[in-house]
């Protein structure tokens, strides 16, 4: 069969994709992944072909996103936010790059990733099932995010000739395909109903040696991320320098990712135990990690709990914080507040967290627990039986 995924022009959407796109490719069905042009490279790098659909919001004027991106306590504005940039600004434009492609290309599924709702819009207009994958907290989405995101799903459908589904009933079945441990969810939110859990594809070890050069050898090593799109928009956050100087005077070795396009010169002189880079493979670098210490991007999250390394999270948005809040409520790291953050504060949870042995048992636990689901194979199994036998979305 022929299987599109779509995808925001982001590595930490596009990764959650691979493994159900490899092993859909392994069983013999051809996939293309739709996202924006310049985000192409990216897809083809791992061996998929791409089709260019929609707009490459990393590059283009953010001048209409709302101004209030933090959440904290008040769940509106993460719901203004949430469907401002992943569907006001974004779906409509891939909805009809995908069905204009379609003489060419026909796609027997879409599985989209949960940022990413033109492909949802696609399925509509040319009834065509739609199955997702999770990308960030489904605890995230409450009852205040769901109006927002029917509301705007609504308004885009009126721009592209859709009958409205206000409730967002024409897809709450639709499988939800969460390579996240059960655990990790809230359990005051509820799920959406067609979540199923599956583990990680097996982690292939990859060469790093020449990354590290010699760190992490004689001394614990120590991971520090903003991941590769929240860092764009926090480069005069002092996360970077107050976690560089926390390592300066520990005896631990720090290997410091400061992301895509960021300029390591800007940290001015680095300390003989740290490593900083623009980009390293995160999961290999966490294999060989006593600690992480990162913004509590979904994906960072789980990249750690499946190589079972601790993790001091300092959120600043989107999903974050709900997601430091599982790691306290978890005992598998802890959290700093973004007021609270300087060298002092992270140089003390760093201590803190390589003391307590026993937050790495109970990291394991979690992880044992879900490896134990089902593997990639299996979620490629269900998309197969949706495409033969599940109900189209049709309007």
């Amino acid at each position: 069969m022929r299987v599109l995924c779509t995808t925001q022009p982001a590595h930490g959407h596009f990764r959650p994709l691979l493994p159900v796109a490899r092993a859909l490719e392994d069983r013999g069905h051809e996939v293309r992944v739709g996202t924006s042009a310049r985000f192409a490279p990216v897809v083809e790098a791992e061996g998929f072909a791409a089709i260019a659909a929609g707009l490459d919001w990393l590059e283009a004027d953010k001048s209409t996103i709302p101004d209030d991106r933090r959440p904290g306590p008040s769940v509106a504005s993460l719901a203004t936010f949430f469907a401002h940039q992943f569907i006001r600004m974004t779906a409509a434009d891939l909805a009809a790059d995908v069905i204009a492609s379609v003489d060419a290309w026909r796609p027997d599924i879409i599985v989209r990733e949960t940022t990413e709702f033109g492909g949802l819009l696609a399925g509509d207009a040319l009834t065509i099932p739609v199955a997702a994958v999770q990308v960030g907290s489904p605890s995230l989405i409450d009852d205040d995010v769901r109006r927002e995101t029917a509301a705007a799903l609504d308004e885009a459908r009126d721009r592209l000739g859709i009958p409205p589904d206000p409730t967002g009933a024409r897809h709450e079945a639709d499988p939800l395909i969460c390579f996240a441990p059960e655990a990790l969810h809230d359990p005051a939110v509820a799920l959406p109903a067609g979540l199923r859990t599956f583990r990680p594809a097996p982690f292939a070890p990859t060469a790093i040696d020449s990354i590290l050069d010699g760190l992490g050898l004689d001394r614990p090593l120590v991971y520090g991320t903003l991941g590769t799109v929240f860092h764009t928009a926090h480069y005069d956050l002092p996360f970077f320098p107050a976690v560089l100087e926390a390592a300066r005077d520990l005896p631990v070795d720090l290997v410091l990712a400061i992301g895509p396009g960021a300029d390591p010169a800007s940290l001015g002189a680095v300390p003989r135990n740290v490593r900083v880079a623009t980009f390293v493979p995160q999961r290999a670098v966490l294999d060989r990690c006593v600690a992480a210490i990162c913004h509590g991007g979904y994906g960072t999250v789980l990249d750690a709990i499946d190589a079972a390394v601790p993790m001091v999270v300092v959120p600043f948005g989107a999903d974050q914080y709900v997601n430091a809040d599982s790691v306290v409520r978890l005992g598998i790291g802890s959290s700093v507040d973004e007021d609270a953050l300087d060298a002092s504060t992270i140089r003390q949870a760093i201590i803190d967290l390589l003391a307590d042995h026993g937050t790495r048992d109970r990291i394991r636990v979690i992880r044992d627990a879900w490896h134990a689901a089902p593997g990639p194979a299996a979620a490629a199994i269900v998309l197969e039986r949706l495409a033969e036998h599940g109900r189209a979305t049709s309007p």
